[in-house]
C-alpha cells in the first residue's frame, strides 16, 4: 500500500508565508489606533521596537506597507468610502471574507484612485487642469521618485562619483538659476551616502526644489522662511545666498528647528537664525532688518492638506477630514497677513502649499490681495505631477509696491 506524501513547502514559499504574516501583524498594529498616524514616522518607530524585522528585509516591508496604503481604499465597497473617518473605521475592523467586492465601483474614478468620496467635491475645485487631473489620479498608485539637490556647485563631480560607485542610476540636471538636481534610482540605502552625511546634498523632491528656485534669493539679501519645518527649502535658500546675508527660519515646532540646526551645520551654512513663531505676535527682528525696511524675500510654505503628496504620504487619504481644506485655508491666510508687514517695498512674498485644492491655493491668494491691495501677483504656478514625476506643489510670487 502506497502512502501519498505531501511535498514540503519550498524555501521561497516559506519565506513568502513568513513575510505575509509579518506584514499582516504590521498592518494590524498600524490600524490599531483611533486615528491614523503619519505613516513614515510610525513605521520607523515600529521597526525600532520590533527587531524581528531584519535590517535587510525592512525595505521590502516598507514597500509592501506603503503600496497597501496607496491602494486599500479601492478594495473597499464604495459605500464604505464616504469620507476619511468612514474609511478608517472600516480598516480597523477584522477582515470579513463575505463582504461585498468593490467591483461595482470600477467606473468611479475617485474610488479607482483609492480616495474617499469627499475628494470628488474637493477635486471639482482643483488647481489642476481637467486633463491633468485624470493623469494625476492615474499616477497615485505608483511609487514616488527620489531626487537629490546639490548644496555646492563645485562638489558635483564628487557627488556623481559616489553615486556611480554605490550603484545608483542617476540623471544630473543643471538649471539656469544655479539649481543642480539629481534624479536617482537604486537599492542602496540613501542615508549611507557620504555626500549626504557631509552636507553636500539634500534629499528634496523636485517640485519642492522648483519652489525654492522661485524664491530667487541672492547673496547679501535678508530672507525669512516662515514655516521652515526641517529646513529642506531653508537650506536651498542658504545655498543660493552662499553664506552672505541673513536667513531667518521659523516654525511653530521647536524640535523641527533643532533638526534644521543640525542640517545647517552639516551643510556649512552659518547665516541661518532660528526662532519659534506661531503668527500670533510680531517676530523679534534684529535692527538690521527693521532699519532696512524689512526682508527682501519672505517664503510662506504653509501648513496644508498635503493633497499633492499622496504618493509620498499615502496616509493623507485617511487623515484629511471633511472640513480640513477650509480650516487650512483660514490658517494660511492668517499667516500671510501676519508676515506681510515685514516685507520691504519691492520685496517678494512667495506663498506655497503642497495641495492641489484651489481652496488652499488661488482662493487664499485672492483673499490676501483683497486685504492687502499693495501686493500684486508676479507668477502663479502648479508644479510637479502629472507634468513631471514628482509631488505636486502650488506657488505664487507676490510683489509689494
Amino acid at each position: 500500500m502506497s502512502v501519498e506524501k505531501t511535498a514540503a513547502p519550498s524555501t521561497s514559499e516559506a519565506i513568502s508565508r513568513g513575510r505575509g504574516e509579518h506584514l499582516a501583524r504590521l498592518w494590524k498594529a498600524y490600524t490599531d489606533h483611533d486615528v491614523p498616524r503619519q505613516a513614515d514616522k510610525w513605521l520607523a518607530q515600529y521597526f525600532r521596537e520590533h527587531k524581528s524585522y531584519g535590517k535587510r528585509d525592512r525595505a521590502w516591508y516598507s514597500e509592501a506597507f506603503f503600496t497597501r496604503l496607496r491602494t486599500i481604499i479601492a478594495e473597499l465597497p464604495l459605500t464604505k468610502t464616504v469620507d476619511a473617518a468612514t474609511v478608517w473605521a472600516e480598516l480597523r475592523k477584522p477582515a470579513d471574507p463575505g463582504s461585498p467586492s468593490a467591483a461595482d465601483a470600477a467606473s468611479d474614478v475617485i474610488h479607482a484612485a483609492a480616495l474617499p468620496q469627499t475628494w470628488k467635491a474637493w477635486l471639482a475645485h482643483t488647481s489642476l487642469a481637467p486633463a491633468a487631473l485624470t493623469q494625476f489620479l492615474e499616477q497615485l498608485r505608483g511609487k514616488p521618485p527620489l531626487y537629490l539637490r546639490a548644496n555646492y556647485s563645485d562638489k558635483v563631480d564628487e557627488i556623481e562619483n559616489e553615486l556611480k560607485a554605490t550603484g545608483f542610476e542617476f540623471t544630473t540636471t543643471r538649471r539656469d538659476s544655479g539649481l543642480i538636481t539629481f534624479a536617482v534610482k537604486g537599492t542602496t540605502p540613501i542615508y549611507e551616502l557620504q555626500a549626504l552625511k557631509k552636507g553636500l546634498i539634500e534629499i528634496q523632491d523636485l517640485a519642492s526644489q522648483f519652489l525654492g528656485e522661485a524664491v530667487d534669493a541672492h547673496p547679501g539679501m535678508s530672507v525669512w522662511d516662515v514655516c521652515a519645518g526641517g529646513g529642506g527649502k531653508t537650506l536651498q535658500i542658504a545655498s543660493q545666498m552662499k553664506n552672505r546675508g541673513v536667513l531667518y527660519a521659523s516654525d511653530i515646532r521647536d524640535y523641527k528647528l533643532d533638526e534644521l540646526k543640525l542640517r545647517a551645520r552639516r551643510g556649512g551654512f552659518h547665516n541661518v537664525r532660528r526662532f519659534v513663531y506661531n503668527a500670533e505676535q510680531a517676530p523679534e527682528l534684529t535692527k538690521e532688518i527693521t532699519n532696512s525696511g524689512g526682508f527682501h524675500r519672505i517664503l510662506v510654505d504653509a501648513p496644508c492638506t498635503s493633497s499633492g503628496t499622496l504618493r509620498r504620504n499615502p496616509d493623507v487619504r485617511f487623515r484629511i477630514q471633511n472640513d480640513d481644506p477650509e480650516k487650512f485655508a483660514a490658517l494660511q491666510l492668517k499667516i500671510l497677513l501676519a508676515v506681510a508687514p515685514n516685507l520691504r517695498a519691492q520685496g517678494k512674498l512667495i506663498y506655497s502649499t503642497c495641495s492641489v485644492f484651489r481652496t488652499e491655493n488661488e482662493d487664499v491668494v485672492a483673499k490676501f490681495i483683497d486685504a492687502q491691495p499693495q501686493f500684486k501677483v508676479i507668477e502663479s504656478k502648479l508644479v510637479g505631477s502629472p507634468e513631471i514625476d514628482a509631488d505636486t506643489m502650488f506657488y505664487c510670487v507676490l510683489m509689494k509696491d
